[in-house]
């Protein structure tokens, strides 16, 4: 076993997953819809694997030896596997720091779980291979399948049992296109339910769950012809719809739960003020409170000072199509 550091950014689903797979293993950890996302330059987690005489995680500083360190643990033996070795995997020392808030709705455990899957893979001097390490990450983290990527990345839901046809495929890259997506946080500290549990709950109790999915390929498909058309009109109203339409779903689950706050609609409300008046952009929020606007470079700006003068705004912070995850090995 050998010492490897990773890089990964995290991304934001423009075209949102939401619910699981029932018709495969769970461990496979298969989307029932399948997902585009923008990989974010400023949002990122760095992870360095390596020998230990005990298995320790340590996420930004904290050592953990709770359910986040189970999941990375996991996470780790199925690299063990993969990369073709028998028998018992080695104690690691697995430390992580996330440049972006832990698990508040900013997908820290997409660029988190990327980061920790290439490094797994380099130290166990596995194929690094972007497709299979692809399928890997998803196991951990459903979204990081995405963040070895950077630019606008596709994650197709795929139909096999074995979940091999459920892999993320890169679609553009960073020069492709000049947008910003600015990202609007309404609170601090960590979200009240998890994603895993939300989407559990939605696809078990929502009426609306069935039309959620059966809407998402064609959501999809116009996402990916406006990106390539560089429409920013037609994406963003694709945006915002597949965003609602998640958190419909979770509104008419049973019981219901909602991630925003009162800021979190004030946002969105100034936005849709903001776009009346002719300011581009349109809103997506992801499992939690902080509102993202997708607009021009030209634009930014402009949205990121009106929106961070919001009452009840902490922060505001502007993102450029961000980079591929890499990793180097260490002596």
């Amino acid at each position: 076993m050998k010492t490897a550091h990773a890089v990964a950014h995290s991304n934001i689903a423009l075209c949102k997953y939401w619910g699981k797979r029932i018709d495969a293993p769970v461990e496979l950890n298969l989307p029932a819809t399948g997902s585009l996302s923008l990989t974010l330059d400023g949002l990122w987690t760095e992870t360095e694997v390596g020998p230990s005489a005990s298995d320790r995680f340590v996420l930004d500083d904290v050592t953990h030896g709770d359910d986040a360190a189970r999941k990375v643990f996991a996470q780790l033996d199925r690299l063990w596997r993969a990369a073709g070795h028998q028998g018992a995997r080695p104690a690691a020392l697995v430390r992580s720091t996330n440049h972006l808030p832990t698990a508040a709705g900013l997908a820290s455990s997409a660029s988190g779980f990327a980061a920790l899957t290439l490094a797994g893979m380099a130290a166990f001097e596995g194929d690094l291979d972007r497709t299979r390490l692809s399928a890997l990450a998803r196991m951990g983290s459903g979204s990081a399948a995405r963040s070895l990527w950077g630019g606008f990345v596709r994650l197709d839901r795929g139909n096999r049992p074995d979940g091999e046809d459920c892999v993320a495929r890169p679609l553009l890259g960073t020069d492709h296109w000049d947008v910003r997506l600015v990202v609007v946080q309404t609170t601090a500290g960590k979200k009240v339910i998890g994603s895993t549990a939300g989407m559990e709950r939605s696809r078990t109790t929502s009426p609306y769950y069935g039309a959620w999915v059966e809407g998402s390929v064609s959501d999809l498909d116009r996402a990916q012809a406006a990106l390539l058309a560089r429409d920013l009109p037609t994406l963003g109203a694709i945006v915002e719809h597949s965003c609602f339409k998640m958190h419909a779903c979770m509104l008419a689950s049973s019981p219901p739960f909602l991630y925003w706050n009162g800021t979190t609609v004030e946002v969105m409300r100034a936005a849709w003020s903001a776009r009346a008046e002719g300011l581009e952009g349109y809103v997506t929020i992801d499992a939690g409170p902080h509102v993202k606007v997708l607009c021009t470079s030209a634009t930014a700006a402009t949205w990121a000072k009106r929106l961070g003068e919001l009452p009840g705004v902490v922060a505001v912070q502007t993102c450029a199509p961000g980079p591929d995850a890499h990793v180097e090995v260490r002596p």
